[in-house]
């Protein structure tokens, strides 16, 4: 059997009077027990952990980050407090561990078990250790306890209680377990005795590491790469220094345990003249990398220097004079030394992926960069010569994973973002599925296919392969960003929440993660957050999506003046793009300025060439209402019909998205055909359909609002939101 030590947090949990249970009812316990293992085994995915030991009663859990293990421990307690609540207690602790194939060993496997044992149900309790490591996190709140001595620990230990909305904090004076609690005036005494003796040491360490040893440790769990100064006389060779920082900062994206600010997010920085401080305290972070690269022939320098981005003092810092057919080994070496420098433990699967080299053809790497930079322009011709260097690239090695995946990215973008033909999208799902087979442990490749899967309707694949692709890569911005819209399509809200707002943290300038979150708090019924959320994303990036969300919030507050304001924000965005005069269309509908919604929904149908076959169309369904009160049957019936094949036939094609089967619903409410609305209605409630605001307040939907079947499913999903939004408050 072999053995391997690692650090290691870990978390106890147990359901309080089981054995009692068991004997009043055994099918109710052993529920319990299912329900417990069922939202271990979830969150421990969700939260990069892993099950040791399954008993009776409860689980042995152990995670490479305290924080992993907290959130995983909030998760399942919110999981065991719906419903019938389960009285759950749990205890983390950290330290060294001794892993075998079947358990872990040592002394913090023991202390976590007695911290577990003074909790009370609906509790979690940490010791100091776990505190330390968490104690900067804004999303954990703690209170403190008190100390406690266990058998054969010689030290007292500090226990601290989650106390996060939701989670159970008990009064001191009621804690029981396995040991007792030592009396802050004993305890005080003994820390008056060793106060001398601790600022002798902590003289004598300052002496040692200030002046007698440059190197050592540093505890922090946080950095943004800035990007890399190109210090060669070629201004073309730009690409090159900011493909070194990108790959360098994909490297140390691959640690779990570091939190990596978004490339994307750091290039918004090249060039500033802000202080180290300012980007610091901008993104929230402890350190940043900075550097140049100069390349002459077939040699390369790469200076690298980690700072405290609190104090602006150099952590480490090195150069690197190398062949250039090194510059792999470089980016690897980089990203280890930081590692160490920060204290961060990497594991052997990291570590593979961090030394992995992309290609042996140097030249293939350069044309895959200038593919990457055009890529990173999102304009069409730019995304032409994207696809033109990444075909070189693939080229020059046909095996080259990255450059495949580059170039599905780029097919699915002329789809997505451009209007292509929906042909294109087979083109980015061959080049995903290449990428994939050429290296199953690339992020990018996962994340490329499943934007082809996505991109086609096909959620349920797509979904996999992020989970994949942010497995791979925790720090993939992209990845964790389409994830968390995954979830929300799978109508997991609190899922979704959770994956977003990692998404935010990782790039605080993108706004779409900040739009998503406002339009999950809007589902959820938390129009406060719900407002703030969607006023962040437009203050980063104005999207006419953000402002529908927005204007949607205000409606559904009755606050319909507000949302009309909207409209002309709308449309200066882009007065030639019908989707935006179907917005306006949609908010001013609602708000009852029918005159001008169906001016903008006209305007939206003459601006659109594809009017006929576009899939997500509404204007003709606003018109069509507006035209039927207006007594025009025959012009309301042609722009009515039309929709109807259109939504019909998407459905047919093996669509999974609740839209059209509630456009079908829609449609068929206001030609006052209740039997067929009800039933589409049903059909968009199964395909995970939340969105019971809008049609309280859409007027397309006023002919069925008041049958009973309508009734009772509206019902349905408000039980469901409000679930959902309980458990959201943990997040």
């Amino acid at each position: 059997m072999s053995q391997s030590r690692q650090l290691g947090a870990i978390m106890f949990a147990d359901i309080m009077g089981f054995t009692a249970m068991m004997e009043e009812n055994e099918a109710a316990a052993s529920l319990c027990r299912s329900r417990l293992r069922n939202a271990l085994k979830s969150a421990c995915t969700s939260w990069n952990g892993r099950i040791v030991e399954l008993t009776g009663d409860g689980g042995l859990c152990i995670f490479q980050s305290a924080y992993d293990a907290v959130r995983c421990a909030i998760a399942v307690q919110a999981e065991m407090k719906t419903a019938d609540p389960i009285p759950l207690r749990i205890g983390i602790h950290s330290g060294d561990v001794v892993i075998d194939d079947n358990s872990v060993y040592g002394s913090v496997v023991n202390i976590a078990s007695r911290v577990e044992s003074f909790a009370v149900a609906g509790a979690i309790f940490i010791t100091a250790k776990i505190f330390d490591e968490i104690k900067n996190q804004p999303d954990i709140q703690v209170q403190q306890m008190g100390r406690f001595k266990f058998k054969n620990v010689e030290e007292p230990v500090l226990i601290y209680a989650v106390s996060n909305p939701g989670i159970t904090v008990p009064p001191v004076h009621q804690l029981q377990g396995k040991g007792h609690e030592v009396a802050e005036k004993k305890f005080i005494s003994l820390q008056k005795s060793l106060i001398a003796l601790a600022a002798i040491i902590g003289l004598a360490v300052f002496i040692y590491f200030r002046f007698l040893k440059q190197e050592g440790p540093l505890k922090l769990k946080s950095i943004a790469v800035m990007p890399f100064i190109n210090q060669g006389n070629n201004p073309d060779n730009e690409f090159f220094s900011d493909g070194i920082t990108e790959d360098i900062h994909t490297h140390l994206a691959k640690i779990n345990s570091l939190n990596v600010i978004a490339h994307s997010a750091m290039m918004l920085y090249k060039n500033s003249e802000k202080s180290i401080k300012q980007i610091g305290k901008e993104l929230n972070v402890s350190t940043i990398l900075k550097g140049s690269v100069r390349r002459v022939g077939d040699k390369i320098r790469i200076y690298a220097e980690l700072i405290d981005a609190g104090t602006s003092k150099n952590l480490w810092a090195e150069t690197f004079d190398r062949e250039y057919a090194k510059i792999f080994d470089i980016q690897s070496e980089i990203a280890q030394s930081i590692a160490q420098k920060m204290a961060i433990n990497i594991s052997a699967a990291e570590k593979n992926l961090i030394r992995q080299k992309p290609t042996d053809n140097l030249t293939a790497y350069e044309n895959y960069l200038k593919g990457r930079s055009h890529y990173y322009e999102y304009k069409k011709e730019e995304n032409e010569k994207a696809i033109e260097y990444f075909k070189k690239a693939i080229a020059l090695d046909n095996n080259y994973a990255l450059a495949w995946a580059g170039l599905g990215d780029a097919f699915s973008q002329k789809n997505q973002r451009f209007g292509y033909e929906l042909s294109w999208n087979d083109s980015s799902k061959i080049a995903g599925l290449r990428a994939v087979s050429l290296d199953s442990n690339s992020s990018e490749a996962y994340k490329a296919l499943a934007n082809a899967y996505y991109s086609g309707g096909e959620y349920d694949k797509g979904f996999e392969l992020l989970r994949r692709s942010v497995a791979l890569n925790p720090n993939n911005e992209q990845a964790v960003g389409n994830l968390g819209a995954g979830y929300f399509l799978r109508a997991q809200l609190v899922e979704a929440l959770r994956w977003e707002k990692k998404a935010a943290a990782i790039n605080p300038k993108n706004g779409i993660p900040y739009q998503i979150i406002g339009w999950i708090y809007r589902l959820l019924g938390d129009y406060n957050n719900a407002e703030q959320w969607l006023k962040k994303s437009l203050a980063l990036k104005i999207f006419s999506d953000t402002y529908r969300e927005l204007g949607y919030t205000y409606l559904l507050q009755q606050k319909k003046d507000s949302a009309k304001l909207l409209v002309p924000a709308i449309i200066a965005i882009d007065s030639t793009n019908a989707r935006n005069h179907e917005t306006a269309g949609v908010l001013l509908q609602m708000a009852g300025d029918n005159q001008k919604a169906r001016e903008h929904f006209q305007k939206a149908i003459d601006l659109n060439k594809s009017i006929s076959n576009d899939k997500d169309a509404i204007a003709p369904i606003g018109l069509g209402q507006l035209l039927l009160e207006m007594n025009n049957k025959i012009d309301a019936e042609v722009q009515l019909s039309n929709s109807l094949s259109v939504f019909l036939k998407t459905i047919e094609e093996g669509s999974q998205d609740d839209d059209p089967p509630l456009n079908l619903a829609a449609i068929y409410a206001i030609k006052n055909d209740k039997q067929e609305a009800i039933k589409w209605f049903n059909k968009a409630v199964s395909a995970n359909w939340l969105d019971y605001g809008f049609t309280d307040i859409c007027p397309w939907f006023d002919n069925i609002r008041n049958e009973p079947a309508y009734k009772q499913q509206v019902t349905t999903v408000k039980k469901k939101i409000e679930v959902m939004r309980k458990k959201a408050a943990v997040y």
